[in-house]
């Protein structure tokens, strides 16, 4: 009886651990759902919801400037709230592809920025085409690794 119970209950654990297994649509839904719900964030200058976005050991690449990392980020984020001659506000994306592989996603988007205030005639709008590299973390939640964008073409 002792043999059954044990293969019944080994059989019972593999069933659970498959069904725990990673689905890539549901995972490439809840990496939708994080990049649509930032522009809420960045709107409201909740700066601990934009920077959770990205992984602690995120790099940002952006031609002509150096890669920055988590810390240089937020902290460039928080000088952008800080101003009051001009507001940058974020539309949300333009996703055109979600690929997830495993703990590992890579998202094709476009952001748009919307910037007004001092020096800028009506509405300045910015174009950003990047790639993104989620990364599953240790907490279940799909972050920024790896961020490369660049001016899709001149402000409008």
């Amino acid at each position: 009886m002792g043999n059954g119970r044990n293969l019944a209950t080994a059989c019972t654990l593999l069933v659970v651990l498959a069904a725990c297994g990673h689905d890539p649509a549901r995972d490439a839904e809840a990496i939708r759902a994080r990049l649509t719900a930032w522009p809420q964030a960045w709107n409201a200058r909740d700066l601990r919801a934009v920077c959770d976005l990205f992984a602690p050991d995120v790099v940002l690449t952006f031609p002509g400037g150096p890669d920055r990392d988590h810390a240089a980020m937020c902290a460039g984020f928080r000088r952008l709230f800080a101003r009051t001659d001009e507001t940058l506000r974020y539309d949300p994306p333009a996703i055109t592809e979600i690929m997830v592989d495993g703990d590992l996603a890579a998202v094709r988007l476009v952001w748009t920025a919307r910037s007004t205030g001092a020096g800028i005639a009506g509405e300045r709008v910015d174009e950003e085409q990047g790639l993104d590299v989620f990364q599953r973390q240790p907490d279940g939640q799909w972050r920024i690794r790896v961020s490369q964008a660049h001016p899709r073409a001149e402000p409008r």
